[in-house]
């Protein structure tokens, strides 16, 4: 077993309807060092990334219910920095190309030995790490409502201070809907709900322009929002 840092350590999803098979590259890759989740379908992977985020995606085709080329286009319509990695038996350069049209980065036919896997999935180790050290973090100036980044600094109104504030400061960065609507003095109905959502997409776009990645705040389905980046609080 590889000893790796918690910086080198991939989050990865497997779908992959052979149970057997499964396990072994769970166990396989866990055993390199990264977090892997294993899963059989579609719908158990979506009900996973309600709440979490994965940087690789390893994706068989033939599933049941939704398709591997179906979830891998809408996977990465939803999720810009994700990788996907297509494991399947379909040799077809028709196949292939398809694949890479609806969003695989790297496409693997079966039987696939470990050591091809893990050079794979080293590969796109390196390049997920490259970008975590590019990320820079947001600064907050809470005195002077001023947002920091990369790219620049623009104004925030106080309650967006506010919102970042207690964002950053949440456990795991997650506030739910009650307590951001209880911060904004909105009114806990779905009209109050419609008018945080306005109020976090003004957030997120300040956010884009002074260079944070995407996404800075995610939305956590029938919870409420994360932040997705480290940010520093001046005050």
């Amino acid at each position: 077993m590889r000893i790796a840092s918690k910086n080198s350590c991939l989050k990865i999803a497997i779908v992959e309807d052979h149970e057997d098979l499964r396990e072994l590259f769970v166990d396989f890759l866990t055993e390199q060092g990264h977090a892997v989740s294993g899963f059989g379908c579609a719908d158990d992977l979506d009900e996973c990334l309600a709440g979490e985020t994965v940087d690789l995606l390893i994706l068989d085709l033939n599933l049941p219910g939704e398709d591997g080329y179906s979830i891998a286009k809408r996977l990465r319509a939803a999720h810009r920095d994700i990788h996907i990695l297509m494991l399947t038996a379909r040799t077809a350069v028709a196949d292939r190309l398809k694949g890479y049209v609806c969003g695989a980065d790297n496409y693997l036919t079966k039987p696939v030995s470990t050591t091809e896997l893990i050079v794979v999935v080293d590969s796109i180790m390196r390049r997920v790490v490259e970008a975590r050290e590019r990320m820079e973090h947001v600064t907050v100036d809470t005195a002077r409502l001023q947002l920091i980044g990369p790219a620049g600094s623009v104004t925030l109104t106080p309650p967006e201070v506010l919102l970042l504030k207690n964002l950053a400061e949440a456990p795991g960065c997650k506030l739910p809907y009650w307590r951001m609507q209880e911060l904004l003095q909105i009114e806990a109905d779905d009209n109050g709900k419609g008018a945080l959502e306005v109020r976090v997409s003004r957030l997120k776009k300040k956010m884009h322009e002074v260079g944070a990645p995407d996404p800075a705040i995610k939305s956590l389905w029938k919870e409420g929002y994360q932040l997705c980046l480290p940010v520093q609080l001046l005050h």
